[in-house]
């Protein structure tokens, strides 16, 4: 069986990827790919936060996609432990979005958080959005790109003609979201993002850029890549084919609506099996 990982391994691992004081950087995660961590989750967190320093920006993903409330102090994400760790730590910052908040720490924190409810959860200027626009990167760790949600905001840059299509129509679209002490306001949720699954098409395209370097950090495969390549080699698959990150799965709500509404936008007829468009 192999050692366990430690924090002075994890970091010699995420330097060599290119992480170091002064990196913006978006974390993806799995714990379990990583296998046996001495200290767990804390552990790999301290790790990242010894890499990018002082002057450095940890964001993870802390979304609850749907929920009649949120308050942003205490309603848990939905993304793993690493980010529930970071939304816990002090001095951390969690973004008011009431559907697809992220949790940042480090240098402008509360910047690149600020206003995230007034604009769709992973649209343009979004904080995936604006760290991107700051020379960000962004580390999958142990996930693939199902997971990265720049992916999303490359789709807002590429105004996909389906953006407007919910990912489940009973999810609420108004939410209550907590301000602190008893002031609540209720927010709409705009452009909510939706499936994920064909996202893997994004990889070739970053690929045959030569955007990706890639790593092994205990069990786990890793991928470190700039924000702005991610975005920029969604708008461009896109431009070649707007159903490229749409999955095939004819019960999936929005993909399947969003293939229909291309479709039609192209004048091509096919089977009406998945119900009317939106």
């Amino acid at each position: 069986m192999a050692s366990p990982l430690t924090k002075k391994s994890l970091v010699e691992s995420f330097r060599r990827l290119g992480i170091r004081s002064g990196t913006r950087l978006v974390v993806h995660s799995s714990m379990r790919s990583l296998g046996p961590v001495e200290g767990g989750a804390e552990t790999v967190l301290e790790a990242l936060i010894a890499c990018i320093g002082p002057n450095g920006l940890l964001i993870m993903p802390t979304f609850t996609y749907f929920n009649e409330e949120f308050d942003p102090e205490s309603t848990p994400g939905r993304t793993g432990i690493l980010p529930e760790l970071l939304r816990k730590r002090p001095g951390a910052v969690r973004s008011l979005h009431p559907t697809h908040s992220v949790t940042a720490f480090g240098e402008r924190a509360a910047a690149i958080c600020d206003g995230h409810h007034l604009v769709p959860g992973l649209g343009v200027d979004s904080p995936l959005d604006r760290i991107a626009k700051a020379d960000g990167g962004i580390l999958l760790l142990g996930v693939g790109h199902t997971s990265n949600s720049t992916v999303h905001v490359g789709e807002a840059y590429a105004d996909v003609p389906y953006g407007d299509i919910p990912f489940n129509p009973h999810w609420p679209r108004r939410i209550k979201v907590r301000l602190g002490g008893t002031e609540y306001a209720e927010m709409e949720v705009r452009n909510p993002p939706g499936c994920s699954r064909a996202f893997g098409a994004i990889e070739a395209v970053l690929r045959e850029r030569g955007a990706i370097r890639d790593g092994l950090i205990g069990n786990a495969i890793v991928q470190w890549m700039r924000g702005e390549d991610v975005i920029g080699a969604t708008v461009e698959l896109l431009r070649e084919n707007p159903t490229a990150l749409l999955c095939t799965d004819p019960h999936c709500y929005r993909c399947s609506r969003g293939r229909k509404r291309i479709g039609r936008a192209r004048g091509i007829r096919s089977p009406d099996r998945t119900g009317a468009d939106v």
